[in-house]
């Protein structure tokens, strides 16, 4: 099988059971299946542009990778920032310190279902935005390459 097949195969895995969890109320499940999927798609936006996602063998934090994105010169072109503001960022960068909280305090807490929900909710919107946002910067990255070659 090929690695873009294999690719493809486990997106539909994790879809399959993002959408059994958020069917089932299974909000802490959907949570983890949401940052996987953003961590993937902010790894693959950074190495698209040929910019390394680890140091010292150790993978870059998702707010790491969120920074990078923000502040890099290779996401200043208009078309990329248009796709990917520092304003919608900056807003993922919240969601992402909230559902910390959630999993970082989950035994701390009492069992809050409505906040809960409301960030796998949000996870879920962010995560198709982020997929349908690095798909088009990462075609416009790829024709940029081309053009350099």
């Amino acid at each position: 099988m090929s690695k873009d097949m294999e690719k493809y195969e486990i997106y539909k895995t994790m879809h399959d059971n993002l959408t059994k969890a958020m069917r089932n109320s299974f909000y802490y499940e959907a949570i983890f299946i949401e940052y996987a999927i953003l961590e993937d798609r902010l790894r693959a936006l950074l190495l698209y542009a040929g910019i390394p996602t680890e140091k010292d063998g150790k993978e870059h934090k998702i707010s790491k990778k969120i920074s990078m994105i923000q502040s890099r010169l290779e996401y200043q072109a208009k078309y990329i920032r248009g796709r990917l503001p520092l304003e919608m960022l900056e807003q993922l960068r919240d969601w992402i310190n909230r559902r910390n909280a959630l999993i970082h305090n989950m035994a701390n807490i009492p069992y809050d279902d409505v906040a809960v929900r409301q960030v796998a909710e949000e996870g879920n919107e962010w995560g198709r935005l982020i997929q349908n946002r690095s798909k088009s910067v990462i075609n416009y990255l790829k024709k940029q390459q081309g053009g350099l070659q």
